[in-house]
C-alpha cells in the first residue's frame, strides 16, 4: 500500500499503472488526480475508485484509490466524501478495515479552510470509530519533525513522539500539528519516518545545490 501525488491523471494513467505494477502495488491512494464527477473504472489490472471535483468550479484536486481487481471481491463498500477524502470498507485476511485516501488542505491556506477540512476528516473517523481497523494514506501537507537522521541529531523533542517517531525532519507545520493529533487519538503511527527508510526512499523532494529537502507526510 502507497501514495501517489499525480498532478493530474488523464493522459499518465498507463505510465501510472505500469510503475505501481513494477513496484508490486496492490493498493495506492492517488492524489491531485483533477478528475470531475466521482465514480468506478478499470485501469488496467486495477479498479479506480475516484473522488468529485465539483463540475462548476476547475479540477485542481480530487483523491482515489486503485485497488488490484484480484482483490475485488474483498471490497464492500466506498463512499466519495469529497475531493480531499474518500473510504473504501474492505473485508480481508479476516480483517475488517477502512482505507481513507486523503489530500489534505496546503499549510498556507486560510485556518478556517484547514479547520473546516480537518473537522469533517473527525467526523468520518468518529462514524467508523472501533469497528473497522483504519489505514490512512495520502498527502496531508504536513512537516511532523521527529529529527534530522543524516545529521545524527538526537536532541530533537519530538524524538520520542510514539506517534511520528524519531526518523523524520527537523521542521512541524501547522498541518504537522493537525496530523499527529489525529494519529493520537486513534492510535496511528506516520510509518514514513517511524522507521528509518533510505534517503532516496525518504525525500519527496529534494534540490541539492542548495542543499534542501523536503519530506511530506
Amino acid at each position: 500500500m502507497g501514495s501517489l501525488n499525480v498532478q493530474g491523471i488523464r493522459n499518465k494513467t498507463g505510465e501510472i499503472t505500469k510503475g505501481l505494477e513494477e513496484l508490486n502495488q496492490d493498493i495506492t491512494i492517488l492524489t491531485g488526480t483533477k478528475i470531475k464527477g466521482n465514480g468506478v473504472e478499470i485501469l488496467g489490472p486495477y479498479l479506480h475508485f475516484y473522488s468529485r471535483v465539483s463540475k462548476e468550479k476547475r479540477a485542481k484536486r480530487g483523491t482515489s484509490i486503485l485497488v488490484k481487481k484480484r482483490y475485488e471481491r474483498y471490497i464492500k463498500t466506498w463512499e466519495a466524501i469529497n475531493e480531499n477524502t474518500i473510504k473504501l470498507y474492505m473485508n480481508v485476511f479476516g480483517k475488517k478495515l477502512c482505507i481513507l485516501g486523503i489530500y489534505a488542505i496546503s499549510d498556507d491556506k486560510n485556518a478556517l479552510v484547514k479547520e473546516d477540512f480537518s473537522g469533517k476528516l473527525n467526523e468520518v473517523i468518529v462514524e467508523i470509530e472501533h469497528s473497522r481497523e483504519i489505514s490512512i494514506a495520502g498527502d496531508f501537507n504536513s512537516r511532523t519533525g521527529g529529527g534530522d537522521i543524516y545529521n545524527n541529531n538526537n536532541n530533537n523533542n519530538n524524538n520520542n513522539n510514539l506517534v511520528a517517531g524519531p526518523f523524520g525532519g527537523e521542521v512541524i507545520n501547522d498541518n504537522g500539528d493537525k496530523l499527529i493529533d489525529i494519529c493520537e487519538q486513534i492510535s496511528l503511527k506516520i510509518l514514513n519516518e517511524y522507521f528509518k527508510h533510505k534517503r532516496i526512499h525518504q525525500y519527496a523532494w529534494h534540490q541539492d545545490t542548495q542543499e534542501l529537502r523536503s519530506i511530506i507526510d
